[in-house]
């Protein structure tokens, strides 16, 4: 029983986080997400891919796209193969096809019964950077805009690598992940600052690792407006 309610308890938190982002700007629709972090394991992961089923739980056809084409996590988190996804996609993507159609894309089960789509990042390129800066993209997530009600984006840590500069561009808010126990509160500072000089639209700031939620669950109390933040960092 305590199991149960623990789950429900993390799934609320969720929801939370849903219903903030969604009236995070209440004259703009916001459609597409990504996840963000200062550095590797500091929980973006595993927030873009709950984010994601829960979003499932209201929206018709959710999307999850790993984006961290350098090391990627998210098919190990959901079992699945990384042998084809966004990679392989775009190599061959013609707008006109449709990306349900897709045979890199995946159809996930969540806990309730609902189905979600991933789409994992594939084959390693030499030039990530160059590939998610490009045109095709670009116009991949248009069509994505077209054919999905929600999209949640999991980037690289931005100490790592600039990949996360054009997906935060592309999209319609970018979520900051600190971890209360690895995150390094200059560096922090600084990443938040990096990403709005290259003009990401940061809605707020998710919180994990702390360590007095129950077994030790992620917990996102720390989300807040870009102003809020703000006045932390001081």
């Amino acid at each position: 029983m305590a199991k149960k309610i623990n789950q429900f308890d993390l799934d609320e938190v969720y929801r939370q986080l849903r219903t903030n982002i969604e009236f995070s700007r209440m004259d703009e629709n916001i459609q597409v997400i990504n996840t963000v972090s200062t550095n590797p394991n500091e929980g973006k992961s595993t927030i873009a891919s709950n984010l994601a089923r829960i979003c499932a739980d209201k929206y018709r056809n959710v999307l999850l796209i790993d984006c961290d084409l350098r090391n990627s996590k998210l098919h190990r988190i959901f079992k699945t193969s990384n042998a084809t996804g966004l990679s392989n996609l775009l190599s061959h993507f013609d707008e006109h096809t449709s990306i349900l159609q897709s045979e890199e894309l995946k159809v996930v089960q969540t806990k309730t019964g609902r189905q979600m789509y991933f789409l994992s990042s594939g084959s390693r390129v030499p030039n990530p950077l160059e590939l998610l800066s490009s045109n095709r993209f670009a116009r991949f997530l248009q069509v994505a805009r077209q054919e999905f009600d929600f999209i949640v984006i999991d980037c690289p840590p931005i100490t790592t690598c600039s990949d996360v500069i054009p997906v935060a561009n592309a999209s319609d808010g970018t979520l900051f992940v600190v971890s209360a126990k690895d995150t390094d509160k200059r560096r922090a500072r600084e990443a938040v600052k990096d990403l709005q000089r290259n003009g990401a639209k940061l809605i707020g700031v998710c919180l994990t690792k702390v360590e007095d939620f129950e077994q030790k669950h992620y917990n996102y109390y720390g989300y807040g407006s870009e102003n809020k933040k703000k006045r932390r960092a001081k």
